[in-house]
């Protein structure tokens, strides 16, 4: 079991974080809020041609549901989802606690913090192993803030998150700047996978209890285990947090809005932006038009589409 801290244990979570990279803290979801999503959770499965973009193909998918009962994509920015609405609601809901947002004043000494990517994982895809330094971090680097919020409590055969302890101190591998955005990013897997050899380094499981969270640093070396047992599900969220004052790195900074937190604020999004997501979502035409001009980079997330993973 990852060892873990309460609440108001503000001290011994603040000490672990520096020290560690990482650290999990129990009770900061409550029972109550893990119901309401699943009420949305519901909503959505039962949706019938629904589209949504993947993070683990950085691609247009499909809603599909599995033998089991589960979604078989994880969502990227579940927050933003256009349809159906409870289910926005709901993710918002948890990711912009004020638990949350307790936490993270604690490990960033800022006051508010601004959603800058949301994703829900219903089954574990088998994330490769990375740092999120190289997809978004702060301006200044090193100062973006991660958090995988458990939905469920988390079994060893359901693929659960996993981390480097430490791997925050050491070798930093970048975004090259002299390619296209992302256009590097199967030498930067391979990168981290060699690092991970010439270290030595192990992977360590996070197991969670139902309610608990994991903060991460932007330069820990962190991703998911295969999924061992179809049977176990691994209800989750992943949010990434901007402490106030800073930039984002190579990005310009949009406007924000407040959620229903005061200290959790999240982008604005213009008319033509909320356009284009209801078009995305609504029909499978508009899904099929957006894959032949889909621009965005190919990003392979999952370790079953590597070879040596």
């Amino acid at each position: 079991m990852s060892v873990s801290f309460l609440p108001h244990q503000t001290k011994d979570i603040n000490n672990y974080y520096e020290e560690y990279g990482y650290v999990v803290v129990k009770n900061v979801i409550s029972n109550e809020q893990i119901d309401f999503f699943a009420k949305g959770y519901h909503t959505l499965k039962n949706s019938k041609n629904y589209y949504f973009l993947s993070q683990d193909t950085n691609r247009i998918e499909k809603l599909v549901v599995n033998e089991q009962n589960f979604i078989e994509h994880s969502i990227l920015d579940p927050i933003d989802l256009s349809f159906p609405k409870y289910f926005q609601q709901s993710a918002l809901n948890i990711v912009a606690s004020n638990s949350v947002s307790q936490l993270l004043n604690i490990l960033t000494c800022r006051k508010k913090h601004t959603i800058w990517q949301t994703m829900f994982f219903d089954k574990s895809t088998g994330t490769v192993p990375h740092h999120d330094h190289y997809y978004l971090d702060t301006d200044p680097p090193g100062n973006l803030i991660a958090c995988w919020f458990a939905l469920e409590t988390i079994h060893a055969d359901a693929g659960p998150f996993f981390v480097i302890p430490k791997s925050h101190k050491v070798l930093l591998i970048p975004r090259n700047s002299d390619v296209s955005e992302f256009s590097d990013h199967e030498d930067f897997v391979n990168n981290i996978q060699e690092l991970i050899q010439e270290q030595n380094y192990s992977l360590q499981p996070m197991l969670l209890e139902k309610g608990s969270v994991l903060f991460w640093h932007p330069f820990l070396i962190h991703g998911a285990f295969k999924n061992i047992n179809p049977e176990y599900s691994r209800k989750s969220f992943t949010a990434h947090y901007l402490p106030e004052g800073y930039g984002r790195l190579g990005k310009n900074l949009p406007a924000t809005v407040s959620s229903f937190n005061p200290e959790i604020l999240v982008w604005e999004k213009s008319l033509l932006d909320r356009a284009k997501a209801r078009v995305r979502h609504i029909r499978y035409w508009a899904k099929f038009k957006l894959r032949l001009s889909d621009k965005r980079p190919k990003m392979e997330m999952r370790s079953s589409q590597y070879s040596d993973l």
